[in-house]
Protein backbone atom coordinates (compact mmCIF):
# COMPACT_ATOMS: atom_id res chain seq x y z
CA UNK A 1 0.00 0.00 0.00
CA UNK A 2 2.70 2.67 0.56
CA UNK A 3 4.96 1.07 -1.85
CA UNK A 4 1.66 2.21 -4.40
CA UNK A 5 1.31 5.58 -2.74
CA UNK A 6 4.92 6.54 -3.29
CA UNK A 7 4.97 5.17 -6.97
CA UNK A 8 1.82 7.52 -7.67
CA UNK A 9 3.70 10.61 -6.10
CA UNK A 10 6.57 9.73 -8.15
CA UNK A 11 4.69 9.89 -11.21
CA UNK A 12 2.58 12.73 -10.72
CA UNK A 13 6.21 14.46 -9.83
CA UNK A 14 7.98 13.13 -13.07
CA UNK A 15 5.13 13.60 -15.54
CA UNK A 16 5.57 15.23 -18.49
CA UNK A 17 2.76 14.97 -20.47
CA UNK A 18 0.98 17.63 -22.39
CA UNK A 19 -2.50 19.10 -20.24
CA UNK A 20 -5.98 19.75 -21.39
CA UNK A 21 -6.30 23.10 -22.02
CA UNK A 22 -9.09 24.39 -19.32
CA UNK A 23 -12.49 24.44 -20.44
CA UNK A 24 -13.46 28.11 -22.73
CA UNK A 25 -9.79 28.25 -23.62
CA UNK A 26 -10.50 28.50 -27.48
CA UNK A 27 -12.52 31.03 -27.18
CA UNK A 28 -10.25 32.86 -24.96
CA UNK A 29 -7.21 31.94 -27.33
CA UNK A 30 -9.09 33.39 -29.96
CA UNK A 31 -10.39 37.02 -28.18
CA UNK A 32 -6.66 36.95 -26.67
CA UNK A 33 -5.01 36.76 -30.59
CA UNK A 34 -7.76 38.95 -32.08
CA UNK A 35 -6.92 42.00 -29.28
CA UNK A 36 -2.90 41.30 -29.84
CA UNK A 37 -3.00 41.76 -33.88
CA UNK A 38 -5.03 44.80 -33.53
CA UNK A 39 -2.78 46.11 -30.91
CA UNK A 40 0.44 45.39 -33.07
CA UNK A 41 -1.51 46.74 -36.44
CA UNK A 42 -2.01 49.95 -34.39
CA UNK A 43 0.80 51.00 -32.18
CA UNK A 44 3.90 49.05 -33.89
CA UNK A 45 4.06 51.54 -36.92
CA UNK A 46 4.69 54.18 -34.39
CA UNK A 47 7.81 53.02 -32.82
CA UNK A 48 9.56 53.16 -36.03
CA UNK A 49 7.98 56.80 -37.23
CA UNK A 50 9.05 58.16 -33.48
CA UNK A 51 7.75 61.78 -32.94
CA UNK A 52 4.30 62.79 -32.67
CA UNK A 53 3.23 59.13 -33.59
CA UNK A 54 4.81 57.34 -30.94
CA UNK A 55 3.68 60.56 -28.79
CA UNK A 56 0.37 60.12 -28.90
CA UNK A 57 0.27 55.91 -29.11
CA UNK A 58 2.36 56.09 -25.49
CA UNK A 59 0.54 58.96 -24.16
CA UNK A 60 -2.79 56.90 -24.78
CA UNK A 61 -1.72 53.58 -23.01
CA UNK A 62 -0.21 56.49 -20.26
CA UNK A 63 -4.00 57.68 -19.53
CA UNK A 64 -5.40 54.30 -19.62
CA UNK A 65 -2.57 53.33 -17.09
CA UNK A 66 -2.95 55.75 -14.88
CA UNK A 67 -7.15 55.64 -14.89
CA UNK A 68 -6.62 51.82 -14.01
CA UNK A 69 -3.88 52.49 -10.96
CA UNK A 70 -6.14 55.04 -9.57
CA UNK A 71 -9.61 53.44 -9.63
CA UNK A 72 -7.73 49.81 -9.15
CA UNK A 73 -8.12 49.58 -5.61
CA UNK A 74 -11.87 50.18 -5.49
CA UNK A 75 -12.13 52.44 -2.61
CA UNK A 76 -13.54 56.01 -3.14
CA UNK A 77 -11.02 58.81 -2.24
CA UNK A 78 -11.42 62.80 -2.39
CA UNK A 79 -11.12 64.14 -6.12
CA UNK A 80 -7.97 65.45 -5.07
CA UNK A 81 -5.64 62.06 -4.49
CA UNK A 82 -6.97 61.41 -8.20
CA UNK A 83 -6.10 64.93 -9.82
CA UNK A 84 -2.44 64.74 -7.78
CA UNK A 85 -1.59 61.57 -8.55
CA UNK A 86 -2.38 62.14 -12.22
CA UNK A 87 -0.18 65.27 -12.24
CA UNK A 88 2.60 63.40 -10.74
CA UNK A 89 2.56 60.20 -12.77
CA UNK A 90 2.64 62.41 -16.10
CA UNK A 91 5.32 64.52 -14.29
CA UNK A 92 7.43 61.53 -13.67
CA UNK A 93 6.88 60.72 -17.01
CA UNK A 94 7.47 63.81 -19.46
CA UNK A 95 10.26 65.25 -17.05
CA UNK A 96 13.13 64.68 -19.40
CA UNK A 97 11.33 66.71 -22.20
CA UNK A 98 9.44 69.38 -19.82
CA UNK A 99 12.92 70.06 -18.59
CA UNK A 100 14.87 70.36 -21.62
CA UNK A 101 12.04 72.47 -23.54
CA UNK A 102 11.87 74.95 -20.76
CA UNK A 103 15.97 75.33 -20.77
CA UNK A 104 16.03 76.01 -24.25
CA UNK A 105 13.25 78.85 -24.31
CA UNK A 106 14.82 80.35 -21.58
CA UNK A 107 18.18 79.87 -23.07
CA UNK A 108 16.57 81.32 -26.48
CA UNK A 109 12.98 82.57 -26.46
CA UNK A 110 12.87 83.75 -30.22
CA UNK A 111 14.40 80.80 -31.66
CA UNK A 112 12.88 78.20 -29.42
CA UNK A 113 10.92 75.17 -31.31
CA UNK A 114 9.25 72.55 -29.06
CA UNK A 115 10.73 68.92 -29.26
CA UNK A 116 9.42 65.36 -28.34
CA UNK A 117 12.30 63.52 -28.12
CA UNK A 118 14.47 66.31 -26.08
CA UNK A 119 17.26 64.42 -23.61
CA UNK A 120 15.24 61.12 -23.55
CA UNK A 121 18.62 59.52 -24.08
CA UNK A 122 18.39 59.44 -20.16
CA UNK A 123 15.65 58.89 -17.49
CA UNK A 124 15.07 60.07 -14.02
CA UNK A 125 13.16 62.13 -11.90
CA UNK A 126 13.53 65.45 -10.10
CA UNK A 127 13.87 64.78 -6.02
CA UNK A 128 11.71 67.47 -5.64
CA UNK A 129 8.83 65.48 -7.16
CA UNK A 130 9.43 62.68 -5.29
CA UNK A 131 9.51 64.82 -1.66
CA UNK A 132 6.74 66.61 -3.00
CA UNK A 133 4.63 63.54 -3.67
CA UNK A 134 5.31 61.94 -0.11
CA UNK A 135 4.74 64.18 1.79
CA UNK A 136 0.92 64.96 -0.43
CA UNK A 137 0.32 61.53 0.46
CA UNK A 138 0.98 61.27 4.32
CA UNK A 139 -0.76 64.59 4.77
CA UNK A 140 -3.78 63.13 3.44
CA UNK A 141 -3.23 59.68 5.77
CA UNK A 142 -3.67 62.08 8.56
CA UNK A 143 -6.10 64.12 7.37
CA UNK A 144 -8.43 61.86 5.88
CA UNK A 145 -9.71 58.77 7.73
CA UNK A 146 -10.56 57.17 4.45
CA UNK A 147 -6.93 57.31 3.13
CA UNK A 148 -4.29 54.98 5.11
CA UNK A 149 -0.86 54.16 5.32
CA UNK A 150 -1.47 51.06 2.80
CA UNK A 151 -3.18 53.54 0.47
CA UNK A 152 0.39 55.92 0.87
CA UNK A 153 2.28 52.48 -0.01
CA UNK A 154 0.22 52.21 -2.98
CA UNK A 155 -0.33 55.21 -4.73
CA UNK A 156 3.60 56.51 -3.84
CA UNK A 157 5.29 52.79 -5.64
CA UNK A 158 2.61 53.23 -8.35
CA UNK A 159 3.41 56.54 -9.44
CA UNK A 160 6.94 55.45 -9.46
CA UNK A 161 6.86 52.07 -11.36
CA UNK A 162 4.52 53.87 -14.10
CA UNK A 163 6.42 56.54 -13.95
CA UNK A 164 10.02 55.53 -14.78
CA UNK A 165 8.80 52.58 -16.82
CA UNK A 166 7.45 54.59 -19.54
CA UNK A 167 10.51 57.03 -19.05
CA UNK A 168 12.23 54.36 -19.88
CA UNK A 169 10.56 53.30 -22.89
CA UNK A 170 11.16 56.61 -24.28
CA UNK A 171 14.44 56.52 -23.29
CA UNK A 172 14.89 53.48 -24.90
CA UNK A 173 13.29 54.72 -28.36
CA UNK A 174 15.65 57.99 -28.48
CA UNK A 175 18.84 56.34 -26.99
CA UNK A 176 20.51 56.00 -30.65
CA UNK A 177 19.93 59.50 -31.32
CA UNK A 178 21.61 60.63 -28.30
CA UNK A 179 25.14 58.14 -28.99
CA UNK A 180 24.97 59.51 -32.39
CA UNK A 181 25.16 62.65 -31.54
CA UNK A 182 27.59 62.15 -28.47
CA UNK A 183 29.97 58.93 -26.87
CA UNK A 184 29.96 57.03 -30.35
CA UNK A 185 29.51 60.01 -33.32
CA UNK A 186 32.59 58.59 -34.96
CA UNK A 187 30.72 55.28 -35.27
CA UNK A 188 30.71 53.87 -39.13
CA UNK A 189 26.82 52.53 -38.21
CA UNK A 190 25.79 56.15 -37.64
CA UNK A 191 25.52 58.17 -41.26
CA UNK A 192 23.38 61.42 -42.75
CA UNK A 193 24.91 63.73 -39.89
CA UNK A 194 24.09 67.14 -40.64
CA UNK A 195 26.56 70.14 -40.01
CA UNK A 196 23.69 70.70 -37.39
CA UNK A 197 24.02 67.51 -35.73
CA UNK A 198 20.84 66.21 -36.59
CA UNK A 199 20.27 62.72 -37.98
CA UNK A 200 19.00 63.00 -41.76
CA UNK A 201 19.26 59.18 -42.50
CA UNK A 202 15.86 57.60 -42.84
CA UNK A 203 17.29 53.80 -42.46
CA UNK A 204 18.86 55.69 -39.27
CA UNK A 205 15.62 57.39 -38.01
CA UNK A 206 13.03 54.77 -38.92
CA UNK A 207 14.54 51.76 -38.20
CA UNK A 208 17.55 51.21 -36.72
CA UNK A 209 16.85 53.64 -33.31
CA UNK A 210 13.63 51.97 -33.26
CA UNK A 211 15.38 48.78 -32.46
CA UNK A 212 15.95 49.07 -28.87
CA UNK A 213 12.66 49.75 -28.50
CA UNK A 214 11.86 46.69 -30.60
CA UNK A 215 13.97 44.63 -28.64
CA UNK A 216 12.32 45.46 -25.40
CA UNK A 217 8.77 45.21 -26.62
CA UNK A 218 9.48 41.58 -28.35
CA UNK A 219 11.59 40.09 -25.51
CA UNK A 220 8.64 40.44 -23.37
CA UNK A 221 6.19 39.51 -25.61
CA UNK A 222 7.89 36.52 -26.81
CA UNK A 223 8.17 36.07 -22.99
CA UNK A 224 5.17 36.41 -22.16
CA UNK A 225 3.67 34.35 -25.27
CA UNK A 226 6.19 31.15 -24.84
CA UNK A 227 5.34 31.09 -20.80
CA UNK A 228 1.69 30.94 -21.43
CA UNK A 229 1.39 28.54 -24.09
CA UNK A 230 4.00 26.48 -21.50
CA UNK A 231 2.34 26.76 -18.17
CA UNK A 232 -1.05 25.77 -20.69
CA UNK A 233 0.25 22.62 -21.76
CA UNK A 234 3.17 21.48 -19.54
CA UNK A 235 2.39 23.68 -16.44
CA UNK A 236 2.12 20.95 -12.86
CA UNK A 237 4.22 22.62 -10.48
CA UNK A 238 2.96 26.20 -9.17
CA UNK A 239 5.62 28.96 -8.62
CA UNK A 240 4.35 30.90 -5.81
CA UNK A 241 0.23 30.63 -5.13
CA UNK A 242 0.57 33.51 -2.64
CA UNK A 243 1.81 35.88 -5.78
CA UNK A 244 0.20 34.17 -8.78
CA UNK A 245 -2.11 31.32 -8.63
CA UNK A 246 -2.11 29.99 -11.90
CA UNK A 247 1.98 30.49 -12.70
CA UNK A 248 4.07 26.89 -13.14
CA UNK A 249 7.88 26.50 -13.30
CA UNK A 250 6.93 25.17 -16.56
CA UNK A 251 5.66 27.73 -18.03
CA UNK A 252 8.58 30.46 -16.56
CA UNK A 253 10.90 27.68 -18.13
CA UNK A 254 9.29 28.18 -21.90
CA UNK A 255 9.13 32.00 -20.94
CA UNK A 256 12.52 32.41 -20.40
CA UNK A 257 13.76 30.30 -23.24
CA UNK A 258 10.91 31.82 -25.54
CA UNK A 259 12.36 35.99 -24.34
CA UNK A 260 15.79 34.39 -24.92
CA UNK A 261 15.71 33.08 -28.11
CA UNK A 262 14.08 36.31 -29.90
CA UNK A 263 16.50 38.86 -28.24
CA UNK A 264 19.23 36.88 -28.89
CA UNK A 265 18.48 36.15 -32.44
CA UNK A 266 17.62 39.75 -33.40
CA UNK A 267 20.67 41.11 -31.32
CA UNK A 268 23.03 38.81 -33.39
CA UNK A 269 21.19 38.89 -36.83
CA UNK A 270 21.59 42.67 -36.61
CA UNK A 271 25.39 42.75 -35.86
CA UNK A 272 25.86 40.01 -37.93
CA UNK A 273 24.59 42.23 -41.00
CA UNK A 274 26.33 45.44 -40.35
CA UNK A 275 24.17 47.24 -38.06
CA UNK A 276 24.17 46.32 -34.27
CA UNK A 277 21.38 47.65 -32.42
CA UNK A 278 23.81 49.77 -30.27
CA UNK A 279 27.67 50.30 -30.94
CA UNK A 280 28.57 48.12 -27.88
CA UNK A 281 26.42 45.13 -28.84
CA UNK A 282 28.71 44.28 -31.92
CA UNK A 283 29.76 40.49 -32.42
CA UNK A 284 32.88 40.98 -31.23
CA UNK A 285 30.79 42.17 -28.09
CA UNK A 286 28.75 38.91 -27.88
CA UNK A 287 28.87 38.54 -24.29
CA UNK A 288 26.78 41.78 -23.72
CA UNK A 289 24.33 39.87 -26.39
CA UNK A 290 24.14 37.08 -24.33
CA UNK A 291 23.83 38.71 -20.74
CA UNK A 292 21.04 41.41 -22.26
CA UNK A 293 19.53 38.12 -23.76
CA UNK A 294 19.21 36.41 -20.08
CA UNK A 295 18.25 39.32 -18.90
CA UNK A 296 15.07 40.73 -20.42
CA UNK A 297 12.76 37.58 -19.83
CA UNK A 298 13.74 37.58 -16.06
CA UNK A 299 13.22 41.30 -15.64
CA UNK A 300 9.73 40.57 -17.84
CA UNK A 301 9.16 37.95 -15.16
CA UNK A 302 10.11 40.11 -12.48
CA UNK A 303 7.47 43.24 -13.78
CA UNK A 304 4.78 40.53 -13.91
CA UNK A 305 5.35 38.91 -10.73
CA UNK A 306 5.02 42.00 -8.68
CA UNK A 307 2.37 43.60 -10.49
CA UNK A 308 0.35 40.05 -9.63
CA UNK A 309 1.84 40.45 -6.03
CA UNK A 310 -0.14 44.16 -5.79
CA UNK A 311 -3.31 42.26 -7.47
CA UNK A 312 -3.21 40.31 -4.64
CA UNK A 313 -3.05 42.67 -1.95
CA UNK A 314 -5.53 44.72 -3.68
CA UNK A 315 -7.87 41.61 -3.90
CA UNK A 316 -8.45 41.86 -7.85
CA UNK A 317 -7.94 39.36 -11.05
CA UNK A 318 -7.24 42.27 -13.22
CA UNK A 319 -6.24 45.46 -13.36
CA UNK A 320 -9.21 46.39 -15.99
CA UNK A 321 -11.17 44.97 -18.85
CA UNK A 322 -10.37 47.01 -21.95
CA UNK A 323 -8.57 44.74 -23.53
CA UNK A 324 -10.74 41.73 -23.96
CA UNK A 325 -8.39 38.26 -23.08
CA UNK A 326 -5.55 40.21 -21.87
CA UNK A 327 -7.00 42.30 -18.65
CA UNK A 328 -6.44 46.07 -18.62
CA UNK A 329 -3.45 48.13 -20.10
CA UNK A 330 -1.86 47.75 -16.77
CA UNK A 331 -1.61 43.69 -17.41
CA UNK A 332 0.00 43.88 -20.72
CA UNK A 333 2.50 46.01 -20.29
CA UNK A 334 3.48 45.03 -16.34
CA UNK A 335 6.57 42.89 -18.12
CA UNK A 336 7.37 45.35 -20.42
CA UNK A 337 7.50 48.46 -17.77
CA UNK A 338 10.45 46.44 -15.76
CA UNK A 339 12.18 45.32 -19.17
CA UNK A 340 12.19 49.41 -19.93
CA UNK A 341 13.60 50.06 -16.50
CA UNK A 342 16.30 46.97 -16.68
CA UNK A 343 17.40 47.88 -19.68
CA UNK A 344 18.22 51.79 -19.65
CA UNK A 345 19.97 50.47 -16.55
CA UNK A 346 22.53 47.71 -18.20
CA UNK A 347 22.97 50.40 -21.37
CA UNK A 348 23.65 53.08 -19.43
CA UNK A 349 26.08 51.19 -17.63
CA UNK A 350 28.41 49.56 -20.32
CA UNK A 351 28.05 52.77 -22.29
CA UNK A 352 29.68 54.71 -18.89
CA UNK A 353 32.03 51.57 -18.54
CA UNK A 354 30.66 50.38 -15.46
CA UNK A 355 31.09 53.58 -13.78
CA UNK A 356 27.89 54.15 -11.19
CA UNK A 357 29.39 57.66 -10.37
CA UNK A 358 28.93 58.91 -13.68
Amino acid sequence: MGDSKMNKNKERKFDIGINTPPEGYKASLKSRVIVAIILLILFVPSFFLGGYFFFGAVSLFVVLAILEMIFAPHRRYGWYVYVVTFVVTITYIYWATFKANIAAYLANPSDFVFSLESEYFSYGIPVFGICASLIFYFLIAILDKNFDFSDVAYFFTFTLLIGLGFQAAYALRYYCAYLALGPFKDFVWFDGLSSMGVVTSAFFRYFLSACPLILMVGGALFNDTAAYFGGIYFGKHKMNERVSPHKTWEGFAFGVAGGFLFSFLFMMILAGVGYPILPFLTLDKWYWILLISILIPLLGDLGDLSFSLIKRFLHIKDYGNVLKGHGGILDRVDSMLFCALGLMMIFSLIERGWNLLS
